[in-house]
């Protein structure tokens, strides 16, 4: 799958502070600090991945009402060929009930994620309205096989009922990780009953959801329409199109026009996919790996114990930058490790799925692995692809899963082959032919503050290391990491502002949300208010205030 490049560098958490409102920061800030970090995957992960399948669950819900849910398929027909039986009015009065509840759950869902609604209005109705949304389908599910016509032999399921079914059970799935979200809250008080700790970069997860997924419907009904096709044939297409798995299948375009619009549609819509991929990549993965990172480091500090104190300042640096080197390299590896069980089991699951719903094509284990791999590996050859009632839903379900994940695990792959890569090359260059690391270019702006000696001078001082520290922040695609003299001497303008015990405290810069450079930032703009406090005493107290509150 051709995706946009991946390797963007995950956002910080100094930049998210920044994007907050000054009540969520408040509120998200007064939480206790270790509890949040340990409820973290509640409070954060379970609504996001609700946010993200509940609009592509309204969309299913849709392909389950535009379309009766029982075929009459004469003898020696196939599926495409048979006819449609009208449903009963009480069966559309119920699907249409469902998708009605299921859009406000979500539009309360959005609202809760702007803040536009409280937490304690927005979540319960969420939650009650999926419930009833997966309730509304479930009803007229169970009762559709008695309503199948005699012989059975000559009637089967539609796509339709498929899609019922799975937008059903997608409603139980996310309804009850919101439940789990506000018993952390309500029952466990392990996190304020908001969603203060998503970002704002979070939370627009499920806006670029809610845009796919219309982009998808907007192609179902356009290609549909102008190819002849009903609109779940158009649905399955546009999947496996802006997927790039390019199926071939009964689907191909045969009209002028289609085969125009499918330009800027495949573009726009492939565009769409890789920033969803990149967003779940980087706001989910990458910072639970993070945060798993900082929880075995605190873990190490902690196992210190009295050790701690007898270790002068730079023994202390080395040691948490060696355990910080060793708890980075086994973060790629779990993450790699992760991302190619979840290759594996989507893999082997896809396969066991579609070679039963596919044995009327007479697949066997094999060809159904042979299929599920080429479309995992967006190949599509073309020569196996489903044809079943049930199999063309569930490849949409399917493939919504598998393939970022085959992108994900392409790009951790690179992310690990490429360090190994790197370092190898590196190890084998300072023995050989390249000179050492020249420091030159780093050290300028700090070899010009040891020439200010002054004291008076010191603000000016300051002032120099916050410019070359936006200086790293701006010319460093990956977070700078600083060397034992570069800390020594912003340390030492930091002043007060830097703890004690600093490589070993838990507001050091190791244990830190934030990175070294916006660790730094910060402390040395608070050392550099205090200064111009005494600088210029004419200055009002209060805006200086208002500058760090806002900082």
């Amino acid at each position: 799958m051709n995706e946009p490049e991946l390797k963007e560098p995950i956002e910080t958490a100094d930049a998210d502070v920044a994007e907050q409102a000054p009540s969520e920061r408040k509120e998200k800030e007064s939480w206790p600090k270790r509890t949040s970090r340990r409820w973290w995957f509640a409070s954060t992960v379970l609504p996001m991945i609700a946010g993200t399948f509940g609009p592509i669950a309204n969309l299913f819900s849709i392909c389950a009402l535009v379309q009766s849910w029982r075929l009459y398929v004469p003898p020696g027909k196939t599926l495409a060929e048979g006819t449609h039986i009208t449903d009963p009015p009480w069966l559309l009065a119920l699907n249409a009930l469902s998708l009605a509840s299921a859009i406000i759950a979500n539009i309360f869902l959005l609202f809760n994620f702007a803040r536009r609604i409280r937490y304690d209005i927005a979540q319960p109705i969420t939650i009650a309205l999926w419930y009833l949304s997966a309730v509304l389908l479930l009803v007229p599910i169970c009762l559709t096989p008695i309503l199948i016509i005699e012989p059975r032999e000559t009637h089967a399921f539609s796509q339709s009922y498929y899609y019922g079914l799975i937008s059903a059970v997608t409603y139980i799935l996310i309804s009850t990780l919101l439940l789990f979200n506000a018993l952390g809250a309500y029952v466990f008080h392990a996190y304020p009953p908001s969603f203060a700790s998503l970002t704002v970069a979070q939370r627009t997860m499920m806006l670029q959801t809610i845009a796919y997924s219309c982009y998808l419907a907007l192609g179902a009904g356009v290609f549909s329409t102008v190819e002849n096709w009903s609109f779940v044939d158009g649905f399955y297409w546009s999947n496996y199109t802006l997927l790039t798995v390019g199926l071939g299948s009964d689907y191909a375009l045969k009209t002028t026009v289609g085969r125009g619009l499918l330009i800027p549609y495949a573009v726009g819509g492939i565009m769409m996919i890789g920033l969803v991929v990149s967003s779940v990549r980087q706001l989910v993965l990458e910072r639970a790996g993070l945060r798993m990172q900082r929880a075995r480091m605190e873990r190490a500090r902690k196992s210190m114990g009295a050790e701690e104190s007898s270790l002068d300042p730079r023994q202390a640096y080395d040691r948490m930058r060696e355990t910080e080197r060793k708890m980075d390299a086994a973060r790629r590896v779990v993450a790699l490790s992760m991302s190619t069980f979840a290759f594996i089991f989507l893999w082997v699951l896809g396969a066991l799925v579609f070679w039963y719903s596919e044995a009327p094509q007479g697949w066997t284990y094999f060809e159904s692995l042979f299929f599920t791999y080429t479309s995992l590996l967006t190949i599509g050859y073309g020569d196996f692809y489903a044809q079943s009632s049930s199999g063309k839903p569930f490849f949409v379900i399917w493939s919504l899963m598998a393939v970022p994940t085959m992108t994900i695990l392409i790009s951790h792959l690179g992310d690990t082959a490429v360090v190994w890569l790197k370092s190898g090359t590196i190890w084998v260059g300072r023995r050989t032919i390249l000179p050492g690391k020249d420091e030159a270019e780093d050290g300028e702006m700090m070899d010009a503050l040891d020439d200010i000696l002054e004291k008076e001078h010191l603000a000016l001082r300051v002032l120099l290391a916050i410019r070359e520290l936006a200086r790293h922040a701006d010319s460093h695609n990956h977070p700078k990491k600083y060397s034992w003299e570069e800390w020594n001497q912003f340390i030492k303008l930091c002043g007060d502002y830097a703890p004690e015990n600093l490589w070993t405290h838990e507001d050091g810069p190791i244990f830190s949300d934030r990175t070294e450079t916006g660790w730094l930032l910060e402390r040395l703009s608070y050392r550099l208010e205090d200064l111009m406090k005494d600088l210029l005493p004419e200055v009002e107290e209060n805006s200086l205030s208002a500058s760090r509150s806002s900082s």
